[in-house]
């Protein structure tokens, strides 16, 4: 007993120590695959937004049709199929959701051009929680503000 008495205060801070050091081990490991798999999804949200910052910079009228071609090729939609692997859930839902509006608006032929921008507002939205900033007190509107002048306006209809 009296071995355990003396022993047992030094078995307490080695047992301590292990347990220590297995958790610290296993947040690092927790982190570290974070942070690749947040380097992954911004690689991937990149290649989603190309051709829709396409369409927000065109200069000479070709945007749409350069985003077309982009968003039917083999490369977009391997990228798509890549983000429903990586991205998070709620990005996952606002890049579908606007996707099935566009196919919706193409086979009907009615296009809204206030729920398309509210669609991509929160599609961004998405994607910027994602990225870290989840407490954002952003709405869809304000992530479009800086690229759509008349953004107001067409809230409004």
């Amino acid at each position: 007993m009296d071995w355990l008495t003396a022993l047992g205060p030094s078995l307490l801070v080695v047992i301590g120590g292990i347990i220590s050091w297995l958790l610290k081990a296993r947040t690092e490991e927790l982190r570290a695959t974070e942070e690749k798999l947040r380097s992954e999804r911004r690689k991937i949200y990149r290649e989603i937004l190309e051709p829709y910052i396409r369409i927000f910079t065109d200069l000479k009228g070709k945007g749409p049709d350069q985003a077309l071609k982009k968003m039917v090729s083999f490369d977009y939609r391997k990228t798509a199929f890549e983000l429903n692997l990586f991205g998070s859930d709620e990005v996952v839902r606002a890049y579908n959701d606007l996707m099935q509006y566009a196919y919706q608006a193409e086979a009907s032929g009615t296009r809204n051009p206030r729920d398309f921008v509210l669609r991509w507002g929160h599609l961004l939205l998405e994607i910027r929680k994602s990225l870290g900033n989840e407490r954002t007190k952003l709405n869809e509107l304000d992530m479009l503000r800086g690229m759509i002048t008349d953004i107001d306006e067409l809230a409004s209809k």
